[in-house]
């Protein structure tokens, strides 16, 4: 008797750890949930990084930060919104890896990048590839996850996380930004 009310209490501190654990990162103020997603003008264009909940990035815009996927609740298809100025762009994904992907931005476009998780034979170690896809290919992976009961999470960061998160590193992660860009090619 008394070991099925400790496991009924034990299941139930549980719930309750685990819903805290994810309210806690759904409010934590690292992003901002969106209820639409940004929409492209004709000053601007979108981006959409997705990638899945245990992805684990960083998205930057040449030398600034846009946002991270870490610390985003478990089981969701996350979708980071980023509207942008026109013209050259370097979007860099940062884990245990660099990757980059080069895009001239026109007026009035939303462009969809995909942050793809990697098998590492490194144990401890986050690969990442990005790579841009059609809106079509977007779609079709947003359904796909979604008919997996899964949810999707739109999000955007803000100018106030930007700076706490450079000045978390003292500005670590920014030089070594800026030397990788030094040799994108």
């Amino acid at each position: 008797m008394l070991n099925k009310q400790f496991m009924s209490g034990m299941k139930t501190l549980v719930l309750v750890l685990g819903i805290t654990a994810l309210s806690a990162c759904a409010s934590s103020g690292r992003f901002v949930t969106l209820e639409e997603p940004l929409k492209a003008d004709g000053k601007n264009a979108v981006i959409i990084f997705f990638g899945r909940s245990f992805t684990k990035a960083q998205v930057w815009d040449g030398e600034k930060p846009i946002g991270t996927f870490d610390g985003t609740p478990i089981s969701t298809m996350n979708c980071l919104f980023w509207k942008t100025t026109l013209g050259a762009h370097t979007f860099v994904g940062r884990s245990t890896n660099y990757v980059h992907k080069k895009m001239t931005l026109q007026a009035n476009k939303t462009y969809y990048i995909q942050v793809i998780d990697l098998p590492s034979p490194v144990p401890f170690t986050n690969l990442i590839a990005i790579k841009e896809v059609t809106k079509q290919e977007y779609d079709e992976a947003m359904d796909q996850w979604k008919k997996l009961g899964n949810k999707l999470l739109l999000m955007e960061y803000d100018n106030k996380w930007r700076e706490e998160f450079l000045a978390e590193d003292n500005g670590k992660w920014l030089k070594d930004i800026k030397d990788y860009l030094k040799t994108a090619k």
